[in-house]
């Protein structure tokens, strides 16, 4: 449904989507009807399960992509809820770049106990050394294919990852939708009159990914305009250097946030009511990082609902080229398309300031579990 246009699609987070609505892989289970622990049909990975009956160490290890890193931990949700269910309790240590932001660590890496559960990108298990007693779990993205278990198809990736373990497991696993640990601190928000919002222009492909500081800025006016609030805004460039201040901020209080490491980031976004941005990690990470804000990511390259956290409150706005890659659960890379062709005529652009403040005001309205 989109809030003023048919051409871009606005999805909230908390949208169920079905097998009828978007192509996926049947489970051969119906999920919400089958017990936590009921054996699986299915051929189930016994050298996974070995592993998980014999490890002293759970590593997890992402030093590749934020974004990617960030999605890929309902791998480790689904090992760590694995465990329970064996009536395990193994450390588990971080290694990598972005392995640290899991919540969950409980050791700070200097113990190495073999065997090993090792979960992470290629870099990040480079990193953890693994050994031939190690069981290796890389997280792939484009091969996380969309799941359906008869009531609903998973569509985000850390489900996808989640379900995927669970299945080579073979016994149902405790855990529900979203299928991520939260980042948020337990004290969220500033309270008071002033709306804070936080853009986040940074991305990793400008020419086709990059809404732009100007049209983020101009959206979060027309927002402060139609909610009768002053604005301040967050400008999150993802660079050493500050960008270029937009010309018609108006009475936008703009703080340009440069250089902030990502323990700094999280506080930032739980400081905030909305976060709109590029589909990138850092739009990612504040999702997980606030309780309270409504995020908002603009998709024009690659699926709105695999590319998401899953979470109530992490919002999209689709160009049609998205739309197709959601409904068919395509990968311009993997499946090889003439993205220049599709994005023609659906360019970012499509999503105009005004669009985007529809959006997030109905965001701000409706508000999350």
């Amino acid at each position: 449904m989109s809030p003023t246009r048919a051409a871009v699609a606005c999805h909230w987070g908390n949208t169920v989507y079905t097998s009828a609505q978007v192509l996926a892989i049947p489970l051969g289970y119906d999920r919400e009807a089958t017990p936590v622990g009921q054996t699986l049909p299915g051929s189930p990975d016994h050298g996974l399960r070995r592993s998980l009956e014999r490890c002293t160490q759970v590593v997890v290890a992402f030093d590749g992509k934020l974004g990617d890193s960030l999605l890929s931990f309902g791998v480790v949700a689904a090992v760590t809820d694995a465990l329970s269910l064996l009536g395990r309790n193994v450390p588990l240590i971080t290694l990598g770049r972005y392995g640290h932001l899991h919540p969950e660590r409980h050791t700070d890496g200097s113990h190495r106990g073999t065997p090993r559960i090792i979960i992470g990108d290629e870099p990040g298990a480079a990193l953890a050394h693994p050994t031939g007693d190690d069981h290796v779990l890389l997280c792939r993205p484009e091969r996380a294919h969309c799941r359906d278990d008869g009531q609903r198809a998973h569509t985000f990736l850390p489900a996808r990852y989640y379900l995927g373990v669970e299945e080579r497991f073979g016994q149902r696993l405790i855990g529900g939708p979203p299928f991520l640990p939260s980042l948020a601190p337990d004290t969220c928000g500033t309270g008071g009159h002033e709306l804070t919002i936080a853009v986040v222009t940074a991305t990793s492909w400008p020419d086709r990914k990059d809404y732009g500081a100007q049209g983020f800025t101009t959206a979060a006016r027309i927002i402060g305009e139609r909610v009768g609030r002053k604005v301040r805004l967050l400008l999150v460039s993802g660079h050493d250097r500050a960008e270029v201040l937009p010309a018609d901020a108006g009475g936008t209080r703009v703080e340009p946030v440069v250089g902030a490491g990502l323990k700094t980031l999280i506080s930032r976004f739980a400081q905030c009511d909305m976060v709109l941005g590029n589909d990138t990690g850092l739009t990612h990470l504040a999702a997980l990082a606030s309780r309270r804000a409504e995020v908002i990511g603009l998709y024009g390259r690659h699926s709105h609902s695999k590319w998401r956290t899953g979470l109530a409150h992490h919002h999209a706005l689709a160009t049609p080229f998205s739309e197709r890659m959601h409904r068919w659960d395509m990968c311009p890379v993997r499946d090889g398309l003439d993205e220049a062709a599709g994005e023609r005529h659906s360019p970012l652009s499509t999503i105009s300031p005004h669009v985007l403040a529809d959006a997030a005001v109905l965001a701000l309205e409706r508000g999350h579990p």
